[in-house]
């Protein structure tokens, strides 16, 4: 699932290093999964003419797993140009490459053995003096670019949306760290610390945690872009209204964050249409009307709470009185500069507080009929 869901974001949006990164990680550990299902496990060793192949086929995909992964990380991370990230994914992937081959090519150099499930397979080979060595370079090439990417994720996770999906995969990422050094202290011969059984499970827990890490985003994205999009439904029909010409091109459907960013800045630009009347009118209108508008009032000092709560008002204050011509707002607008948002709101937090201020308006006060 989680797979798909990052093969489906990457074919919509543009393609990155840090997406195709993504979907070769959660694509290895998929295909690990997969390999480990004894009716494929039997088919593909049958297929192939070599018995207990899915377990060379599975030391690649972790190798798989372990480099994007890294490649990730270290993108993410990354503050050089572009072209650089790409090269240095690229020479990333490349030392992969080379590891997972000669990984591939131990294995068929240690000998076929009696088909056997993978668990059974693991259980008899690792820690015995003629199998040590094909587990060697593939574990402790996992164990290392895990361990980098494990370091970099707990540096970089936060309390933002990617930042808690940044940490929950790190969580997977630390478990799958945990499984492989259990497997390589099978692999150099020390079998009674650690059983196949815990170190598997261990695994298994570690993929599933992945998985959730990288679903996370996704799940947050449609629970908060539902949550946005009921919050500023008031002020984005009350503008819309007022300016019907700026919904003309409007697309209806689509991926949820699409309409709720195309929804903010419908927002934004009506506002903007609004003030630019309100201005225009600042000196009086047409047959000499004038409009109740603040000049530029200075907002030194003023709270960014209070600031939207200015121009949600003056928004709120002509929402029940008919205008036949110009669709300035009836309330007092504070001015132009009200409008911009303080340096520590983001353009889209603003559109959002100016809504959230706008609907705590509209639950208070009574709708009168006209």
């Amino acid at each position: 699932m989680a797979t798909g869901l990052r093969i489906g974001w990457a074919l919509v949006n543009k393609q990155s290093v840090v997406s195709s990164a993504m979907i070769v990680a959660l694509g290895s550990l998929a295909a690990v999964a997969a390999l480990n299902w004894p009716p494929l496990t039997l088919l593909i060793d049958s297929a192939l003419h070599w018995s207990n192949i899915s377990i060379g086929l599975s030391q690649m995909a972790l190798i798989g797993c372990a480099a994007g992964s890294c490649v990730m990380i270290t993108s993410v991370a990354s503050t050089r140009s572009p072209a650089a990230v790409r090269r240095m994914a690229a020479a990333q992937y490349a030392v992969a490459a080379v590891i997972g081959v000669a990984s591939l090519v131990l294995f068929f150099l240690s000998g076929q053995q009696p088909e056997m499930s993978p668990e059974e397979y693991l259980r008899r080979n690792l820690g015995s003096a003629n199998t040590s060595l094909p587990w060697l370079l593939p574990l402790l090439y996992v164990m290392l670019a895990c361990t980098l990417v494990l370091w970099a994720g707990m540096r970089h996770s936060n309390r933002t949306r990617r930042g808690r999906a940044l940490f929950v995969f790190t969580i997977g990422i630390a478990l799958l760290v945990a499984a492989t050094a259990f497997f390589l202290i099978r692999a150099v011969g020390t079998s009674r610390l650690v059983g196949v059984g815990t170190a598997a499970t261990l695994l298994g827990a570690a993929m599933a945690i992945v998985a959730a890490g990288s679903l996370l985003p996704a799940i947050e994205d449609w629970f908060g872009g539902r949550r946005e999009l009921r919050l500023i439904d008031p002020l984005l029909t009350e503008l819309e209204r007022r300016q019907p010409e700026v919904g003309i091109g409007e697309r209806p459907r689509g991926p949820l964050v699409f309409r709720v960013a195309e929804r903010l800045s419908l927002i934004s630009d009506a506002l903007y249409m609004e003030a630019t009347m309100a201005e225009h009118l600042r000196a009086g209108g047409p047959d000499g009307a004038t409009v109740d508008v603040l000049a530029d009032v200075e907002r030194t000092g003023v709270s960014p709470d209070a600031q939207a709560m200015a121009i949600a008002k003056w928004i709120h204050a002509g929402r029940r009185t008919p205008r036949v011509a110009l669709p300035a707002g009836q309330g007092r607008f504070p001015g132009m500069s009200w409008l911009g948002q303080p340096e520590s709101y983001s353009d889209r937090e603003w559109i959002l507080e100016i809504a959230r201020q706008y609907r705590a308006l509209e639950q208070s006060t009574p709708t009168v009929a006209l």
